[in-house]
Parts: structure tokens; C-alpha cells; sequence
């Protein structure tokens, strides 16, 4: 029996009631404050991310569902219905989150799944969702060992419904919040999530975390926003166009992989982060340091 099953029925749909409530009540906010958005990217990202949610609930149904609870079966504890037990769920969930997110930065492969995400070219709560129909292929396996832990598969359901409407709201348009620099040093706020989507070369693979900042603090890859960043990607890419935005990033992994001479160049291309080649390495961490010795 499921201890948790009646608070799992009602955190996960409030996830996707939550999402579409405040995008849509953004939506008429900006329209009402006149401020700028784009029809055609708000399309775009509302049906990649149904897209997205409906594959990942399907394949939790089919496949991931079984894997976390063989995981449970062989767990090494079984941890309590306890305060601490659902603190100590949280803040593995969240560095994991880290690791995931940043893994989808810096392994070239993983790039092309993550990088639909970063396509919009306007920050808003619509681009939140804004994700792979691919991502059911990699994404769970980050959380999976949590129950082998003690975690119940509900109780991590439950932690990430909750951690996903903090991180749909940092997507939240500038026109609407600002920057709350006492709280960035703790939570990612909207302000430290802007930077994560801005393609200047300072803030570059930096910001992953989901609700605390602090895994960023700790390994080095916050940047405070200084100035306004500029949103999408550094390759050229019609935003708007369902087709490309999913599929792109895979046809140029293929041309590289295929380009390149040999196995250990090829493996290469798959596996270091986007932007190496045997012709050129326009990886972020070289655009950076390019960008800081001008």
C-alpha cells in the first residue's frame, strides 16, 4: 500500500494546474501592461511542453514506474515519514537537478535534448515549459537511485511537483519582477534564472540549479545578473518552428559526428561539451575565456 498515494494524486496535477494558471495569468498581464511578447514563441512553447509532459507521463506509465519501484524493492533503508526524511528528499532532489541540468550543458549529446529549452528568445512563464519531446529518454534516470536510498516513489513525485512550480516561476518576465539580491545567495530567484538563459558569453553554462542556488555557489558556476541578457541560443535557430527547434540540435550532432576522422574525434562530438569539433572549438567555457582576455 502507498502511504503517500492520496498527496501524489493531488501534488502532480497541481503542478500542471499551477503552470497553466500563471502563464496564462502572465499572458493577460503583460497584454493589459502592454508590454512586449510573442504570440508564434508562446505557441512554441506551450506545445513543446505539452508535448514533453505527455511522453514523460507515458513513459513513467510504461517503463520508468517499474524501474522506481524495483529500486524500492532493493532499497539499503527505509526512511520514515518524517520531517527530515522529506527535507533530506528535497535537497537530494535539488542536487540532482543540478547534476541533470548541468550534464544537459556540458555532454554535447544531452545538449540536443536540453537545448529545445533554450530556444525562446524572450523570457516569460510560457518558456518554462518549453521542453524536448525527447526528454522521457534521459531525464529520469538521474532520480531513480533516490529510492534504492529509502526515498518512496510517491515522496520523490511529490518533491519535484513542488520544486517544478518554483522553477516555472523563476521564468517569470522581467517586465514583472526584478532582482531580490538578499535571496540569491539562497533560492534561485527569476534574477539568477534570467542568467541561465542568457547567451552573453559571461553567462554561459551558469545558474543550474532549480530551487536553491546554493550547488551553484558551492561548484562555481553563479553569475549574478549585471546587465540584461540577451535570450536564445549562439547558433542561429527560427525559434518559433516546432520542426527545427526539436530536431536541429540532433542533425548538427550527426554532421559533426559523421565529419569527424576518427573514433576517439567522433566520441568527441558526442560526449565534450557543445560546440567541439575537429574544425573548430566554439565550446562556451573557450567563448568565455576568449570574451574575458579582450
Amino acid at each position: 500500500m502507498d502511504p503517500f498515494a492520496a498527496l501524489r494524486d493531488v501534488a502532480v496535477p497541481t503542478t500542471y494546474v499551477f503552470a497553466v494558471v500563471v502563464i496564462f495569468g502572465e499572458f493577460f498581464l503583460l497584454a493589459a501592461l502592454k508590454k512586449p511578447y510573442s504570440h508564434r514563441s508562446g505557441f512554441a512553447s506551450l506545445v513543446s511542453g505539452g508535448g514533453s509532459f505527455l511522453l514523460l507521463f507515458l513513459a513513467d506509465r510504461a517503463f520508468y514506474a517499474s524501474v522506481f519501484a524495483f529500486a524500492y524493492e532493493h532499497r539499503v533503508a527505509t526512511l520514515p515519514d518524517h520531517p527530515l526524511t522529506w527535507l533530506f528528499t528535497f535537497v537530494v532532489y535539488d542536487l540532482m537537478f543540478y547534476v541533470a541540468h548541468r550534464a544537459g550543458h556540458e555532454v554535447r549529446l544531452l545538449w540536443c535534448f536540453h537545448a529545445v529549452h533554450h530556444t525562446s528568445d524572450e523570457m516569460r512563464l510560457s518558456s518554462a515549459v518549453r521542453g524536448s519531446v525527447f526528454d522521457f529518454v534521459y531525464l529520469p534516470w538521474f532520480f531513480c537511485f533516490l529510492p534504492a536510498l529509502g526515498v518512496h516513489p510517491s515522496m520523490l513525485l511529490i518533491v519535484e511537483s513542488c520544486a517544478r512550480m518554483w522553477g516555472v516561476a523563476t521564468h517569470v518576465s522581467p517586465h514583472l519582477v526584478g532582482r531580490v539580491p538578499w535571496l540569491e545567495r539562497l533560492l534561485v530567484t527569476p534574477s539568477v534564472h534570467r542568467v541561465h538563459h542568457g547567451n552573453e558569453p559571461l553567462y554561459l553554462d551558469r545558474n543550474y540549479g532549480e530551487v536553491l542556488s546554493i550547488w551553484d555557489h558551492l561548484w562555481r558556476t553563479y553569475e549574478p545578473e549585471t546587465t540584461p541578457p540577451t535570450y536564445g541560443l549562439t547558433t542561429k535557430i527560427d525559434p518559433d518552428a516546432l520542426p527545427d527547434i526539436h530536431l536541429d540540435p540532433f542533425r548538427a550532432l550527426l554532421r559533426d559526428v559523421r565529419a569527424a576522422s576518427t573514433l576517439r574525434a567522433k566520441l568527441r562530438v558526442l560526449f565534450d561539451a557543445p560546440g567541439w569539433s575537429e574544425a573548430q572549438d566554439a565550446r562556451n567555457v573557450t567563448l568565455r575565456r576568449a570574451a574575458a582576455t579582450r
